[in-house]
């Protein structure tokens, strides 16, 4: 497992960027693929919700638990994966910058899943393309948030 780590500054005040990240039903918003997410109880350490996801006339549904809820600081999510692909755990930091937030993506994810090649150097492409992921995840909140 490796962490990769991005971040980007919302001109809004922390607690406004943490009521958006704990809204589970924003991410909609950020990703097209997101068809509905199940939650049964209010989010806290250890709840768990399920995200469906449909592309290409295939309809997943993955299984997520919080594992950081610290209002206006932290949020974190595990998201179990199936095989072969490789549990991923997201965690966003928020620090007060200015009158706005820096908003810190932190991503604990294996680079090389298991029965992928292992060729030289497919590590550090796997990352570059991971983290050009990343900020565009940040750059649609920042939109999203900002508006």
């Amino acid at each position: 497992m490796a962490i990769l780590e991005t971040s980007v500054k919302i001109s809004k005040p922390p607690a406004q960027v943490f009521e958006f990240l704990a809204n589970l039903e924003n991410q909609k918003k950020l990703s097209s693929y997101i068809t509905g997410i199940q939650v049964s109880e209010p989010l806290k350490v250890g709840t768990k919700y399920k995200v469906q996801t449909a592309s290409m006339g295939h309809v997943i549904e993955t299984l997520n638990e919080v594992v950081a809820f610290e209002p206006n600081k932290k949020f974190g999510v595990k998201t179990f994966a199936s095989p072969p692909a490789s549990d991923v755990t997201n965690t966003y930091i928020l620090e007060e910058d200015g009158g706005g937030t820096k908003l810190t993506l932190q991503v604990d994810a294996v680079l090389a899943p298991a029965g992928m090649p292992n060729i030289p150097g497919m590590e550090d492409v796997m990352k570059k393309q991971m983290l050009a992921g990343f900020e565009s995840t940040l750059a649609a909140i920042k939109k999203s948030i900002e508006g």
